[in-house]
């Protein structure tokens, strides 16, 4: 009898979370596991789910009332099976999975942390008591999981600061190392910048330190979409960047992405581990980031790309103009052993969770 995998992520829209899900779905192997996945609202990587993957669709817009027709279902189909895993993603389900799943005979459940926690002590309107309650709630009963799993090793220490340990897996996100690129010498170049338009990455302070840099040889690219797509464009316009920065929304082609890329630049105020990174590293793209946990960890401190202090546009300012100056230097930084993204392959990562899976029986 197979075991049956529940995966549940409460949205489906393009992001880091969304594609380490979908590429777990896609390898992980069908001989061996039932493959079932709960979402909520539109499911932007529905082309992208093989078919032998059952799709269930939430119909509630809140998360929370979710969770009654996921233990209804959940009662019912773990019945007649000894081995059923229930994987939440992202700390809000992960807590309500622990609330309303805990007593479900037969289940074990898997808590992935994909995010850094200092997202819990970013306050937007309304959040600070929301937050504060999360955080609270994932100290008390994270430890009820079967098992707790995050994509970083600083994500790892962080829950270690409130006694949950938690096991590594990292997303899979390349599915092969590519042959090393060539340096070449260029007049003009191609910068970019990916990921979703959300005050998580900080387009701001990038905006506002090309707006500093006086150099024409060079535009700007943002590939992703999201709730702060009006204020980012309003801000190109206002400042007179529209010339120099283009908002390119989401691309499933990562080669459209990076092959002709020249710099990669993430602002973020925090990271779990940025898949743009690793993409970046194995397309041999020069890398520009926010000195935070997981840019910070991918990159070697800054080993394999420079680093600036975040929200720090006068920083990032200075490291844009050395490269603009003087691409050579940070393209040797870029130089790493290839054999260190064997790790952020989806077919090994896929293998490790399998294994993290039968271990739990």
């Amino acid at each position: 009898m197979k075991t049956k995998l529940y995966f549940f992520i409460p949205s489906l829209e393009y992001g880091g979370a969304g594609n380490a899900i979908i590429n777990f779905i896609r390898f992980i192997d069908k001989n061996k596991f039932e493959l079932n996945l709960f979402y909520q609202g539109d499911n932007k990587y529905k082309k992208y789910i093989p078919n032998h993957v059952n799709l269930c669709k939430l119909r509630k817009k809140k998360t929370f009332f979710n969770y009654f027709k996921i233990r209804k279902i959940l009662k019912s189909e773990t019945k007649n099976n000894s081995e059923n895993v229930f994987i939440s993603n992202i700390h809000f389900s992960n807590i309500l999975s622990i609330i309303f799943l805990r007593t479900i005979p037969n289940l074990k459940i898997v808590l992935f942390e994909r995010t850094s926690l200092k997202e819990l002590d970013l306050y937007q309107s309304g959040s600070f008591f929301k937050n504060k309650l999360i955080k609270f709630l994932i100290g008390k009963l994270y430890n009820f999981s079967d098992l707790v799993l995050t994509n970083s090793k600083n994500t790892s220490k962080e829950l270690k600061k409130l006694n949950i340990n938690s096991k590594i897996i990292y997303s899979g996100l390349i599915s092969k190392i590519l042959p090393r690129k060539k340096f070449k010498k260029k007049n003009f170049f191609k910068l970019i910048t990916v990921g979703r338009l959300e005050i998580q990455k900080d387009y701001f302070t990038l905006l506002k330190a090309i707006k500093i840099i006086n150099f024409n040889n060079f535009k700007l690219f943002i590939y992703g979409e999201g709730s702060k797509k009006n204020e980012i464009t309003n801000f190109i316009n206002e400042n007179n960047l529209k010339n120099k920065v283009f908002i390119k929304g989401h691309e499933k082609n990562k080669n459209k992405i990076y092959s002709n890329a020249d710099l990669l630049i993430i602002s973020s105020i925090f990271e779990g581990l940025p898949n743009c990174i690793i993409e970046a590293l194995n397309y041999d793209v020069p890398i520009i980031a926010s000195n935070i946990g997981g840019n910070k960890e991918i990159l070697s401190n800054s080993k394999y790309g420079d680093t600036f202090k975040v929200e720090n546009e006068s920083d990032l300012a200075l490291k844009i103009y050395s490269f603009l100056k003087n691409p050579k230097r940070l393209n040797k930084k870029n130089n790493l052993d290839k054999n260190l993204l064997k790790k952020f392959l989806i077919q090994n990562t896929t293998k490790i969770l399998e294994k993290k899976i039968i271990d739990l029986f």
